[in-house]
């Protein structure tokens, strides 16, 4: 027996050239500032006078200044200068105008939407998504954000972050769990996990939780049959649907039709001011989670009210406390957009009646946030919980190390994911403990990267300095780093190559005041190693290493802010070692960090040609051609100098790291 569910007014979008024409379609029409100005704009556009349409369109927001007509203007000019008059940059900043005046607007939802489509096609995806991503999290009330929401899942596959990409596609089925779009991003999540992510078993389970949820819903045999061909072609069983009750759901509809003028009487009764359209306190905002909280608790109420024996159930004093218990009940059946609007109602009825609040209400309403894609508001509530109560930070732990335990891979990432900055004393746990999950996953360059960043916020962290020796030296074969951090980690090191690679990481990271300290810290201790019995070849081994050290700390100090300190150094290093070919190199990294590529680029081949055995400026060099997108350069600069220097273990290692991104899908951090 087939149930019928009310889908979502917008339907499905399938990703596809239809869905991409279509939105080019829908985002080509200008806006109407009036009727009369319409017929004016499209009289002077189809003659092609785009630049007195320009001018018809200033007119309104010269005479109508800060009005949502103004606005709507600056979105037709902002059209016009990106799809008429090829001048994108002027449309761009058109709509940063815009945004800038009037943040929160309607007209700053679809300046989010044109800026995130034009990023889109122009394939400058991170720029896409945080548009999309805005609209999602500030706008999550419009039709808007559901397509938003779409267009997001496709950028990142579009950017071949194939986990992230799957990640919100499954935000998606959160958000809408009662019809087409749930199925359909259920099935673009499980097409991504077989083809891309090549995780057989997550695909099977997700295939199979689409054809036992909706394979009897009305309306989504399309998707149904998509995933039970699929099962079939990777030899899964295909379980039976969950029949839903149909007189039970008509029951239940028909409950919350007849509840809603009693909840209206009852809160009036109760004293307070309740919205007409809704039934809800007047002063509680929107939860962002579309759907009514009392409409929810509507089926429930009876069940209520003859437990207790009338209505004091329902009494504003106890009824946030019921609600909570409800939400608790829906948040364990997953069903989180229904938890989170509960959970966020429950909370600002606490507020009315000034009743104490459970800091762990807040994380449950993260979680829901978190699940439906709006992550902004979820971080914010945790933060929230966090402040209330900072035993929520070790319960959140707690529930990372149950996932791994269990096995629960990718939920432990986004659970251990979700607190990280929240306490900077806990930061370097938890990034330790996020390479932990990797390294059970086989994916070893996440492990190292993870271990990293927890050095990078504390340096002697013995746990990561471990770990980050045993992957490289067990997976990623780069034995002589292993020992560097295996000697680290028992405390046995003080040497220059320790403190170099302390350096580099906190650089790596952000941590520039640490990263300056250790830099110096390394060429303080190679200059205590010159000595004037040296051979020539030592002393120049140790004339490398001090300016080395040097450029990397004048880079920290210009990175931190104090750039007269960090030229300081340059000079002193011009001065001092006016013909060190790492003179040159340190002068193209100045460069860079001013934005002078091209005296950058300069400069780093005059290093190379100095000294064509050392692998500074080539290493730079080949990472500015990666940030710039041309990997063929990046992998041909590095293949040619090994071909002349095989045995260079720095760059033999750097080729070899991006040759294994460059084969595996790219995930989210």
């Amino acid at each position: 027996m087939k149930a019928a569910l009310n889908s979502h007014p917008g339907g499905t979008i399938r990703f596809s050239m239809f869905f991409l024409l279509v939105a080019v379609v829908v985002i080509t029409q200008y806006s109407c500032v009036s009727k009369s100005m319409d017929e004016q704009v499209g009289q002077l556009i189809q003659e092609k006078d785009y630049q007195g349409a320009v001018d018809a369109y200033q007119s309104v927001i010269d005479t109508k200044p800060g009005t949502s007509e103004a606005r709507q203007a600056q979105l037709g000019i902002a059209k016009l200068y990106i799809e008429k008059m090829e001048q994108p940059q002027l449309g761009i900043q058109v709509y940063q105008d815009l945004l800038a005046a009037a943040p929160d607007s309607e007209e700053a939802a679809e300046a989010h939407w044109h800026l995130g489509v034009h990023a889109f096609k122009s394939e400058d995806y991170q720029a896409a998504q945080q548009s999309f991503d805005t609209i999602v999290n500030n706008f999550p009330g419009s039709e808007r954000s559901h397509n938003a929401q779409l267009m997001l899942a496709k950028s990142y596959e579009e950017a071949s972050n194939f986990e992230k990409a799957a990640e919100v596609y499954d935000n998606v089925a959160n958000r809408h769990p009662d019809g087409k779009r749930a199925t359909q991003a259920l099935v673009n999540k499980a097409r991504i996990e077989q083809e891309y992510l090549k995780n057989q078993a997550a695909a099977t389970q997700t295939y199979q939780s689409l054809v036992k949820q909706y394979g009897a819903i009305e309306g989504t045999e399309e998707s149904v049959e998509e995933a039970k061909k699929a099962l079939q072609l990777m030899g899964a069983s295909i379980p039976r649907p969950d029949e839903p009750d149909a007189q039970a759901l008509t029951t239940e509809f028909n409950r919350r039709l007849n509840y809603r003028e009693r909840r209206r009487a009852e809160r009036e009764a109760a004293g307070f001011e309740s919205s007409p359209a809704t039934g809800m306190p007047k002063s509680i905002p929107d939860s962002g989670f579309g759907v009514n909280p009392e409409e929810i608790m509507g089926p429930y109420k009876e069940t209520i009210m003859q437990e207790s024996g009338g209505a004091e159930g329902l009494e504003p004093e106890v009824y946030h406390d019921t609600v909570l218990k409800i939400a608790f009940l829906k948040l364990q059946f997953q069903e989180y957009r229904d938890a989170g609007a509960l959970f966020f109602y429950a909370i600002e009825l606490a507020k009315l009646e000034k009743a104490r609040i459970d800091p762990y209400s807040f994380l449950r309403l993260s979680v829901c946030y978190r699940k439906v894609g709006l992550y902004q508001r979820a971080a914010k509530v945790l933060r929230e919980a966090v402040r209330r109560d900072i035993s929520v930070l070790e319960a959140v732990i707690v529930t990372g190390d149950n996932q791994y335990l269990d096995e629960e891979y990718e939920r432990a990432i986004e659970t251990y994911s979700s607190i990280l900055g929240m306490n900077r004393s806990k930061d370097p746990e938890i990034y330790w403990r996020l390479g932990l999950v990797y390294q059970k996953m086989g994916n070893y360059d996440k492990e190292a990267e993870y271990c990293e960043r927890a050095i990078a916020v504390k340096t002697d962290y013995t746990d990561a300095l471990q770990s980050l020796a045993y992957v490289l030296f067990r997976h990623l074969n780069d034995k002589n780093r292993a020992r560097i951090f295996d000697e680290l980690a028992r405390d046995q090191s003080n040497s220059y190559e320790g403190e170099i690679e302390l350096g580099g990481i906190c650089y790596k990271y952000g941590n520039y005041t640490w990263a300056k300290t250790k830099y110096q810290a390394a060429a303080r201790l190679a200059e205590r190693q010159k000595k004037d019995s040296m051979s020539p070849a030592e002393q120049r081994l140790i004339d490398d290493r001090i300016v080395y050290a040097k450029v990397h700390a004048a880079m920290a100090f210009y990175k931190s802010g104090m750039e007269d300190k960090g030229q300081e150094i340059f000079d002193a290093l011009a001065s001092e070692y006016p013909d060190h070919p790492l003179n040159s190199y340190g002068n193209g990294q100045l460069a860079l960090l001013k934005g002078d590529t091209d005296t950058a680029i300069a400069e780093f081949k005059a290093s190379m040609e100095k000294d064509p055995k050392s692998h500074s400026a080539l290493i730079a060099l080949g990472e500015y051609h990666l940030s710039q997108g041309h990997i063929d350069e990046a992998k041909a600069l590095w293949s040619g100098f090994l071909k002349v220097n095989p045995r260079n273990r720095v760059v033999r290692q750097r080729l070899a790291t991006l040759n294994r991104q460059l084969e595996a899908p790219t995930t989210s951090d």
